[in-house]
């Protein structure tokens, strides 16, 4: 028998305060909805055999679910990243769990998430956090979930306040997606052995890489240095236009030139990078819309040698 807590915010007309969240770079918005009176149950407890503990919540609700492109952390890792803002805005947790002592598949569906393609949820690999505030006379819930899906990190969060919300302010942050300045791309190189270089920019054709930090270059650079006996090839990928002949010689160029900026300004050993292309032969999105052109023009890290 599910366990459940009915806590009635209708009547409340404090309106809600501001919130702000700084999500990892190239983060986008996937999915978006706000009822301004409905009902919302959060799990609250682990699962229990047969059902978790449900708290049940009244209010006006937004739900949002964002695209977290290139990232190289974990599902748990994000999540430490927003509960810590959200702590810091004086909300408190009043549960979190991850994928097993949550109760896997079980719990999972115990909540209601958005479906797919906008969130994405690996039943091996997801963190999930209720936190409240207080909001006048009133408490505001927050349900958060996070997980990952390929290369993309996923989060979906329900905010259920006593009145209507206050915009919900999102930015996207230039630290790498663990949440700290190197955490991401290590992480990545340790679990997998190979990560994308999100903060690079090519221009269609173009193999020139502007004269500004990059702070992708500076974590792998810092891995390096840490781990010297490490050799890595930096893979240059285009997007689908013009002849593969072309473009290969084009993908080579934008590694050698990745490769060139982290000798020339970051010290890294010549001995630890070579520089290679295989043109548009490994897309990652559809070469058919801008952005996906713009997705598939990057450099990608592969260790060959620890």
């Amino acid at each position: 028998m599910i366990r459940a807590a009915l806590i009635s915010l209708l009547a409340l007309a404090t309106p809600a305060a501001a919130l702000e969240l700084e999500l990892p770079g190239a983060a986008e918005l996937a999915h978006e909805e706000v009822e301004t009176a409905t009902t919302y149950s959060l799990p609250v407890s682990p699962w229990l055999g047969s059902s978790a503990d449900m708290l049940v919540v009244e209010g006006a609700l937004s739900r949002s679910v964002w695209q977290v492109q290139d990232y190289a952390g974990s599902a748990a890792r994000l999540m430490a990243l927003l509960r810590d803002q959200l702590e810091a805005q004086g909300y408190e947790a009043i549960f979190a769990c991850d994928t097993v002592l949550c109760g896997g598949f079980d719990f999972r569906f115990a909540m209601d998430v958005t479906p797919e393609p906008a969130m994405h949820v690996d039943l091996g690999e997801y963190s999930y956090l209720v936190a409240e505030a207080r909001i006048g006379e009133g408490t505001e819930y927050i349900g958060l979930l996070t997980s990952r899906g390929g290369s993309r990190g996923y989060v979906h969060m329900v905010r259920i306040s006593p009145a209507d919300m206050a915009d919900l302010d999102v930015g996207v942050s230039t630290r790498s997606p663990a949440g700290d300045e190197i955490a991401g791309l290590h992480d990545r190189l340790d679990r997998v052995g190979a990560a994308t270089l999100a903060d690079l920019q090519f221009d269609t054709g173009s193999a020139t890489l502007s004269d500004r930090d990059y702070p992708s270059l500076e974590d792998l650079a810092a891995y390096l240095a840490d781990h010297p006996d490490t050799r890595v090839v930096l893979v240059g990928h285009t997007d689908a236009e013009g002849s593969l002949e072309g473009n290969i010689a084009l993908s080579r160029a934008r590694a050698v030139a990745v490769r060139e900026h982290l000798i020339d300004s970051l010290g890294t050993e010549p001995a630890q990078l070579a520089a290679e292309g295989v043109g548009y032969l490994a897309p990652r999105a559809n070469n058919a819309s801008d952005e996906g052109r713009q997705r598939n023009r990057r450099v990608e890290v592969v260790i060959v040698a620890r």
